[in-house]
């Protein structure tokens, strides 16, 4: 735009100057000063440059300068070519067409849960042994393209990132990527590998040295020490390396599966003992010390904390990664076919090599206890947690061979069942017919207890009536000798007449005498009244029954 406006100024001076050639030497002043002044805003107008408050100018200087040094991009001292200023929003002069070049490049939006990942394309060379650039106290110095030349930036790969937002750079210069954040998700760490920092030695390393490697701060070369927990991360992750580890707990089973189909349970697999089938394939095969061969289904639960995490990334690598494994010829994690599994092998063989067969399989739940020791100790060299080790079915009969012993043994038991069944039956007939003579001396023995007891208490009832009887005996002694000795009294006060009509009169009281006489006795003494009434008391007495003396 600025080039075609200052070629249409120079088209009107041009014509402007054939005019005034026709003109009075008065009007061709007047027309020179006006064509001066077109001239000049023409070249102030053709030497400006626009830019947008979204964009950003790079210059590039094309005449009137040195050439660039030898293997330098960017101009610092006025050399022709990309010039390190940039131009921002608003109007520029004086850079023209003839002189500059100006390229409008759009600034550059870090969106949310990226980064910037920024390369120079000029600067200071790394040194030989670095792979990224120092890092710096701030983005925006690493941006500006004067201060990062002047500081001694280091062309490359930077360490220092670029959070989300909205950057304007030096396009010449600089090359921002945006790359996906760091995200860290539940259950599992990152251990992060460091390509940039200070370089420590392992004889200055404060942490574990896992196999020549040190496990060192963050502001070091080498493998972090401490994780990074779950959370979000803006982070360098070409500078920084992360390896996820899971933390959750590891199930490994080990169990039949067959060769032509994958099994997603089993995660290694073994040569099938002989005899086994053509199509059968085992994890875990043991020999036991009379020579038999079977395999063991087995399961170990296991896992990483997340303290020992970089322990074993500097010890294996990615322990989650999955590899091909030669000797399995199967896909397997590198945990698994570098550490569990071996050492699951390793372990169960050795514990069958101290019994017979029928003695390891009668005696599967002490060697899964002997199993997750010993294979916890092992998996503790490597900073493993074993959670336990459960033996499943020990196939035996696996063989032939294995197959003829289980029967021997079978048979055997069968035996030995069939004679503590019949020792049981004999032994139930004992107890019973000493059940039922027991049961017959325990009723003689009620039933004499019971007359034994029956004698006793008719002893002692009577006892007890002789004792009665006495004593009724002696209460009637003691009353008639007391109204003996009343009566005598009254007679010797009273007279014999006159206690016998006090009698009388009492018993006329009660109720107990009819005063009617029924009985009339008349005589010429004067006593027929009490004649009378001694002769109704006898009467009543005979007709009265006697009680018996209680």
């Amino acid at each position: 735009m600025a080039i075609i406006l200052f070629f249409m100024v120079l088209a009107i001076v041009a014509l402007g100057a054939a005019f005034v050639l026709t003109l009075p030497a008065a009007g061709r002043g007047a027309l020179v000063v006006l064509a001066f002044s077109l001239f000049g805003f023409g070249l102030v107008v053709g030497s400006s440059v626009v830019i947008d408050e979204n964009e950003v100018g790079i210059v590039h200087k094309q005449f009137f300068g040195n050439p660039l040094p030898t293997g330098q991009i960017i101009a610092r001292d006025g050399e022709m070519g990309p010039q390190a200023e940039i131009l921002g929003p608003g109007w520029h002069f004086g850079y023209y067409p003839f002189t500059y070049q100006v390229r409008v490049d759009r600034v550059i939006s870090v969106p949310s849960g990226q980064v910037g990942f920024v390369t120079a394309r000029d600067g200071q060379p790394l040194p030989g042994n670095e792979m990224f650039a120092p890092v710096w106290d701030s983005a925006q110095d690493m941006l500006n393209p004067v201060t990062f030349l002047a500081k001694g930036g280091r062309r490359g790969p930077q360490t220092t990132i670029l959070t989300p937002g909205t950057y304007r750079y030096n396009t010449a210069l600089h090359e921002v990527t945006a790359i996906p954040a760091l995200q860290v998700a539940a259950g599992t760490v990152v251990v992060i590998k460091s390509n940039s920092g200070l370089r420590s030695s392992t004889t200055d390393a404060k942490g574990d040295v896992v196999n020549g490697v040190p496990l060192v701060s963050r502001d070091h070369i080498g493998v972090w020490s401490e994780p990074l927990t779950p959370g979000g991360y803006y982070l360098n992750t070409n500078a920084y390396v992360p390896t996820v580890v899971k933390t959750t707990q590891r199930t490994y089973t080990y169990q039949m599966g067959k060769t032509t189909t994958s099994n997603a349970s089993r995660a290694g697999k073994s040569i099938a003992p002989a005899g086994a089938g053509g199509g059968d394939d085992w994890s875990v095969s043991v020999r036991s010390k009379d020579g038999f061969s079977f395999p063991v289904d087995v399961r170990v639960a296991c896992a990483v904390e997340a303290k020992n995490a970089p322990y074993l990334v500097a010890l294996l690598g990615d322990p989650d990664s999955v590899v091909q494994d030669e000797q399995e010829d199967e896909k397997l994690e590198v945990l698994e076919a570098r550490i569990i599994l071996p050492s699951v092998r390793a372990i169960l063989r050795n514990v069958a090599e101290t019994m017979n067969a029928l003695e390891f399989v009668n005696r599967r739940s002490e060697i899964e206890a002997i199993a997750t020791q010993r294979i916890t100790m092992e998996l503790a060299r490597y900073r493993v947690t074993c959670d336990g080790v459960y033996v499943g079915n020990i196939h035996l009969d696996a063989s032939e061979a294995g197959r003829k012993l289980i029967m021997t043994q079978t048979e055997r038991e069968v035996a030995v069942n069939q004679q503590k069944l019949f020792d049981q039956q004999r032994q139930a007939e004992v107890s019973r017919a000493q059940f039922v003579r027991a049961q017959e001396e325990a009723e003689q023995q009620r039933q004499l207890a019971a007359a034994e007891y029956k004698v006793k208490v008719e002893g002692e009832n009577a006892k007890s009536q002789v004792v009665r009887a006495k004593g009724e005996a002696e209460s009637q002694v003691i009353i008639g000798e007391g109204r003996a000795k009343a009566y005598k009294l009254l007679v010797e006060t009273l007279g014999q007449q006159q206690v016998a009509q006090l009698e009388l009169l009492k018993l006329v009281v009660e109720g107990k005498v009819q005063i009617t006489p029924q009985v009339m006795v008349t005589s010429g003494s004067g006593s027929g009244t009490a004649d009378a009434l001694m002769g109704t008391i006898l009467r009543q007495a005979v007709q009265t029954p006697a009680q018996p003396a209680k």
